[in-house]
């Protein structure tokens, strides 16, 4: 068994005598002049829930390799196993993202480079291989890249089980899974995680407590309550599902992992017992009891603020405004003591609001109402949407709104709606094969994007499976950095 769990790399120098392993033990380095701009992220993608590992300003030097282990990596170490016949090898076609050619992966056990063609016909006996083991063999290696560019996104083809997310807490920092750079000698340059940032507005306290929400870069996801408990799109995919869903997480869990905007869609339905859902256009999805209860808890918990952004009311609110009225009733019931209070405006700073401990932001996208209920409701987040099928378009859609944007001389906060967005026969005809391949085909684009070009102004960026983006760390590194400047 010991053969099919360690991973092989293809030895760089001379063939190794046979015999016992040789080994070689490299202490992870605290500090290198190859990894001081060297960044690591590890990412989910959607359709398939495959982990991906992406780097920048990696020096991508012969012998280097992006290892992913299933604890935490404190040294590698390079053996040598004597001639003998290898392992089968496959490859895959599970690559996304940039930098050419798939990923290298392990789906459960054994070793998965894509062979060569030359050395599959060669007639030479079989030379000694290298592989590498994480902390003398204790740490599980589960996947190996070898980087062939400074910048590259791969999706690696090792499943994530969502059961690991559910078990997080506010006490959680790194869950499951690890991704380290190493040099050919074993040194840790870079190293990742999968993690949670149950409090980063409190870890950032001393440096953006006296900034606007208007000032920071805030993660958001769309269509926040659009998701189901317990959901494998790999068994239960439907069309339905294809185009209604558009989390992972619930609502604890996209909070836990950083979210601090949450897009409501609520509908009415007034012959159920519980009346008000989350909606995605006409299709029921959570009942918002659910949402709120996991709102509060996550916020007694932390002490983080969030922005509970209201908007559309697909189903069941007419013309009249009676139902908002029944609406703003049940906020505030649920809510209570937890409700900010809008005198204290969208210019007010975090630690305004953290004195009064009212750390829930009702925004509410209906003007009449808000004037109705003053003592109660912010005006809406303005949300910028697209509203196109295409990357080049949502591109240049993002970058327009970011170079003319004079809405950051306003209090008033603003989200780019960093999604896709498929037209009704486009659903009918399942012309995109769903949300989960549309966000997979931007995702990436959006954390580079917002990471490397259009991050220092921005306000709130929401998109669809957020897990399968690098927001959060993005926007906790600008509001690092704008502090810095």
């Amino acid at each position: 068994m010991f053969l099919q769990t360690i991973i092989f790399i293809l030895a760089l120098t001379g063939p190794a005598t046979a015999g016992l392993p040789e080994v070689q033990t490299i202490k992870a380095a605290r500090t290198d002049d190859d990894g001081n701009r060297l960044k690591l992220w590890l990412t989910i993608n959607a359709r398939k829930r495959f982990l991906e590992i992406s780097w920048k300003n990696a020096p991508a030097r012969m012998g280097d390799n992006v290892l992913l282990t299933v604890q935490d990596p404190h040294s590698f170490e390079l053996r040598t196993l004597p001639t003998g016949t290898p392992l089968a090898s496959f490859a895959s076609d599970e690559g996304s993202g940039s930098g050419d050619g798939a990923a290298d992966y392990v789906p459960v056990q054994g070793f998965t480079r894509k062979p060569l063609t030359s050395l599959a016909k060669s007639t030479k006996p079989p030379s000694s291989r290298q592989y590498w083991v994480a902390n003398e063999g204790t740490a599980e290696i589960v996947a190996a890249i070898q980087p062939s560019l400074s910048t590259q996104w791969f999706t690696t083809g090792v499943p994530f089980d969502y059961a690991l997310s559910r078990n997080v807490t506010a006490q959680t920092f790194c869950y499951g899974y690890w991704a380290s750079y190493i040099n050919a000698e074993g040194r840790i340059l870079a190293k990742t995680c999968v993690r949670a940032y149950p409090r980063w507005m409190n870890e950032l306290r001393s440096v953006v407590g006296e900034l606007r929400l208007r000032d920071l870069f805030i993660p958001g996801t769309h269509d926040s309550g659009s998701y189901r408990p317990n959901f494998d799109p790999l068994i239960r995919e439907s069309l339905v599902t294809k185009y209604a869903l558009t989390q992972d997480d619930d609502i604890m869990g996209q909070l836990m992992h950083g979210v601090r905007y949450l897009d409501i869609r609520v509908g009415y339905y007034r012959a159920s017992q519980e009346k008000f859902f989350i909606y995605h256009g006409i299709t029921k999805q959570r009942p918002l009891q659910e949402v709120i209860n996991q709102v509060k808890d996550f916020v007694h918990e932390t002490n983080e603020i969030v922005i509970f952004g209201l908007k559309e009311f697909p189903v069941g609110f007419g013309k009249s405004l009676g139902v908002h009225r029944l609406l703003v009733s049940y906020l505030r019931e649920q809510f209570q003591d937890l409700i900010a209070h809008p005198s204290l405006t969208w210019r007010a700073s975090l630690l305004d609001i953290w004195s009064r401990q009212q750390n829930v932001i009702l925004a509410y996208d209906k003007h009449a109402i808000v004037e109705e209920f003053p003592q109660l409701l912010f005006g809406a987040v303005e949300q910028r949407w697209g509203n196109v099928q295409t990357w080049p378009r949502l591109e240049t859609y993002l970058r327009n709104i970011n170079d003319f944007d004079v809405s950051r001389f306003s209090s008033r906060l603003v989200a780019d709606m960093a999604e896709l967005t498929p037209e009704t026969w486009d659903v009918i005809l399942d012309k995109h094969g769903g949300l989960r391949k549309m966000a997979d085909s931007i995702n990436w684009r959006i954390s580079q994007l917002y990471r490397d070009e259009l991050g220092e102004n921005s306000n709130i960026v929401a998109v669809d499976f957020i897990r399968g983006t690098t927001i959060v760390e993005t926007a906790i590194d600008w509001n690092r950095r704008k502090i810095a400047h």
